[in-house]
């Protein structure tokens, strides 16, 4: 992939700031939005998170929080996705393996779509998430506006990147 080093800084800029500010907790939590729908965020979820599980850094879990299917439809291509609760069971974990040390899940409901009460049940998650084995999860988020969950769920993460622009 012609943006292979980019990821690769990306990456190593990403654990060097977890080792500067002492952040050894595990799972990290990072989420990665853009101002607006085009700007390329699903591309970079993809690539960090395979430049994360490729290290060799721990076990990898892209969330794939569009209601329009980002970060999954570059790992399944149209492979029957699992959703968040299910790959925190240990027994369904393998469902949602894409490559070693990468998993990736949808948090839509049947119909493609968030659930409404998102914000909610994220609240809910969170200690699960906690207690899970990742080393690193990776939220690809819808853009940023005042309606979306972005700027909601961000208050939960360890990291926040927002790509403004593509190109």
């Amino acid at each position: 992939h012609g943006l292979q080093p980019f990821f690769e800084t990306l990456r190593d800029r990403l654990v060097s700031f977890f080792d500067k500010n002492n952040m050894t907790h595990k799972p990290k939590l990072v989420a990665v939005t853009g101002c607006h729908a085009s700007s390329g965020v699903t591309t970079v979820v993809a690539g960090l998170a395979a430049s994360l599980s490729n290290s060799g850094d721990g076990h990898v879990l892209v969330v794939d929080m569009k209601s329009e299917g980002g970060a999954a439809q570059h790992f399944f291509r149209g492979k029957q996705q699992i959703g968040l609760l299910d790959v925190l069971d240990e027994s369904r974990r393998g469902e949602a393996q894409v490559q070693e040390n990468l998993y990736v899940v949808s948090e839509q409901d049947l119909n493609g779509s968030l659930p409404k009460i998102l914000h909610k049940r994220f609240v809910g998650i969170i200690p699960k998430l906690k207690l899970s084995n990742y080393d690193y999860i990776i939220f690809d988020l819808p853009p940023m506006s005042q309606t979306s969950i972005a700027p909601r769920v961000a208050r939960f993460m360890d990291m926040m990147l927002i790509v403004a622009e593509a190109e």
